[in-house]
């Protein structure tokens, strides 16, 4: 994008939140993230994302506090709403545990990254992530910008801005499993089956043998296990393993890497899990 049509968009965006007809918000009052987008193919793209105290937006489609993209471009991110892409994205006050979703889209495969440019009207400071829902993985941007090498395609499910990290199961190799009674189920770009809204509860004991490097599951429920891929942080498949149709796993690690995210493929969801090792 040309520098004109960002200095474009950012007066846009001043007067709009500024000078909008339709409501007495101050512009004090609303809070604005500005972030600035590097495509593979070296194209650039600013995103606002802002937040009315008084709720005079809403996370859908409002007159004059979001501007669509009417001229989408290859390679671009945009804010995704209802379907629509958008640059300018207004919603409600500002909640840490909100999520908004990007439309990321590349013609060419090759690093990308997402950079905090700026926060405004924050009377305290907040944390900014990236949350990869494929990886279920959390970057923070604050201070470093988000990166990765990103293969060629449309990306409409995958990544979010996400303002709190979940809690990272911790597996040790105490005689104790970790125990985990639900999961989330992700759609991406695999098309992943649907959830079935009959099945039973999953429930998955984790362990880790230090000794052998080893990751032990044991599903307590019937469901049928496709398939299983342990990633490392970078999103490298460190273990893959094909129709695992029983009810205990082990997965042999070649990998000094202690930070992984488990992804679990059913008969009726998909499955990831952040989980850190330790042998202490």
């Amino acid at each position: 994008m040309k520098k004109i049509a960002l200095l474009t968009l950012l007066l846009i965006t001043s007067y709009t939140f500024a000078n909008n007809s339709n409501t007495t918000t101050n512009a004090n009052s609303i809070q604005i993230i500005r972030l600035d987008y590097n495509a593979p193919n070296g194209a650039s793209r600013e995103l606002v994302l802002a937040f009315t105290s008084d709720n005079a937006a809403t996370d859908g489609v409002d007159y004059g506090y979001d501007a669509a993209v009417y001229s989408p471009f290859t390679n671009d991110l945009n804010w995704l709403i209802d379907s629509n892409r958008y640059v300018i994205q207004g919603v409600g006050q500002f909640q840490n545990t909100s999520q908004y979703l990007f439309g990321l889209y590349n013609e060419v495969s090759g690093e990308a990254s997402i950079t905090l440019s700026s926060l405004e009207n924050f009377d305290t400071d907040i944390n900014v992530y990236i949350y990869d829902a494929l990886l279920d993985t959390y970057t923070n941007i604050n201070d470093t910008p988000f990166t990765g090498i990103i293969d060629a395609g449309d990306y409409t499910d995958r990544f979010y801005i996400a303002f709190e990290e979940p809690e990272i199961l911790d597996i040790d190799t105490n005689n104790e499993d970790i125990i985990i009674d639900s999961f989330n189920a992700l759609g991406n770009n695999e098309n992943p089956p649907k959830p079935d809204n009959n099945a039973t509860t999953k429930s998955i004991n984790l362990s880790y043998d230090a000794n052998t490097n080893q990751l032990n599951l044991k599903f307590e429920n019937n469901a049928i296990v496709k398939n299983i891929t342990v990633y490392n942080y970078k999103g490298i498949a460190l273990k893959t393993i094909e129709k695992a149709n029983n009810n205990k796993i082990n997965i042999p690690l070649k990998t000094n890497d202690k930070n992984l995210i488990l992804h679990i493929t059913t008969d009726t969801e998909v499955i990831v899990k952040q989980i850190a090792l330790n042998s202490n």
